[in-house]
């Protein structure tokens, strides 16, 4: 126990520092001042808040073509054209390999 008592997390505490018997003095009176911690958000950071929102609220499948492309399939007149499937494939190809 060099320097007095030791808390257990490891701190203890400094009669130097304290008002009290700093000085022989009385402690003075000082004037409390509370500050406030503030943020201040972009006007940008909230357009991208919003927008997450609403993106959020977007269906990952659309009910409604899901629903078209069933019927057709169902009717028989729903046509695939391969040169369109390809050129799709290739896209994606391209897109992924650049990224």
């Amino acid at each position: 126990m060099i320097g007095g008592p030791t808390r257990i997390d490891g701190v203890s505490p400094n009669s130097q520092l304290s008002p009290e018997k700093s000085h022989g003095k009385s402690p003075e009176k000082t004037e409390e001042v509370l500050t406030k911690d503030q943020v201040t958000v972009s006007e940008t950071a909230k357009q991208i808040s919003r927008l997450t929102v609403e993106v959020s609220n977007i269906p990952d499948i659309r009910a409604d073509k899901v629903e078209e492309l069933k019927n057709a399939i169902n009717a028989g007149t729903y046509e695939v054209r391969g040169s369109e499937i390809a050129g799709k494939i290739i896209k994606e190809a391209l897109i992924d390999k650049l990224a």
